[in-house]
């Protein structure tokens, strides 16, 4: 068995070591088993009361002089069943925690993001509504961000999440048609560095600035109030 494995269940480095030199041995001194196991001297006493402890290991007295001796090899299976007990109730807790962690949060809350990874961590809880998309401002992801705007599209489709945008017409025939994606424009021209996505009971405000802002708010009356601007800008807006 490769010390490695014996790692695996728990002993270390120079445990594994000792161990296998002992089984090789059967029944060896302190000084016999530093040797054979390439385990400095000093250590090989800690080493094996720590083995002792964990069942792996016997001592017995011979001569006035301190013997060790291994134990079964299968006591090595009852580690690995105990470990794997273990684990077992990690996995357990895990699938409780994620069962906790997918509930949606009961609060009002109001979350602030910074950089790419900040944005594309509120992109992605987009991509978790339930309802149509609504989005005005610059027109999803300025042209720096496009790769990943592709991505998030990607998703968005296959998920079968509709969109609506309102946009300054000078953004018209700037980016490709899209499925499930309705654009309007609004007959004016404006530079506007923000995007704002609303979904759900939430809405997400993206500012491109040098470095790139989020916030996320999760309100049942801002996000209708936010759907409400929405439908007059579009009403004003020609497709």
């Amino acid at each position: 068995m490769e010390k490695e494995l014996l790692q695996n269940l728990g002993l270390t480095k120079n445990e594994a070591k000792v161990y296998k030199a002992l089984v090789r041995l059967k029944f060896a001194s302190v000084n016999e088993i530093y040797r054979a196991s390439d385990v400095p001297r000093v250590n090989a006493y800690d080493v094996l009361e720590s083995l002792k402890a964990k069942g792996l290991v016997a001592s017995a007295t011979k001569a006035n002089k301190m013997y060790f001796e291994p134990a079964d090899p299968q006591r090595l299976r009852e580690m690995y069943e105990k470990k794997k007990k273990e684990m077992d109730e990690v996995e357990k807790n895990i699938g409780q925690l994620s069962a906790v962690f997918a509930q949606p949060s009961k609060k009002r809350d109001v979350g602030l993001f910074k950089g790419m990874l900040g944005l594309k961590s509120v992109m992605k809880d987009v991509l978790t509504a339930k309802t149509e998309i609504l989005d005005y401002g610059s027109g999803l992801f300025p042209i720096a961000h496009r790769s990943y705007s592709r991505i998030w599209e990607s998703h968005r489709i296959r998920k079968k999440i509709s969109m609506r945008i309102v946009t300054s017409k000078s953004s018209r025939g700037k980016a490709p048609k899209k499925r499930l994606q309705t654009i309007r424009y609004l007959d004016m021209e404006f530079k506007n560095l923000s995007s704002t996505f609303i979904y759900d009971n939430k809405v997400a405000i993206l500012m491109w600035v040098e470095e790139p802002l989020a916030i996320l708010i999760e309100n049942k009356e801002i996000a209708d109030s936010y759907r409400n601007y929405f439908e007059v800008l579009w009403n004003k807006a020609k497709p």
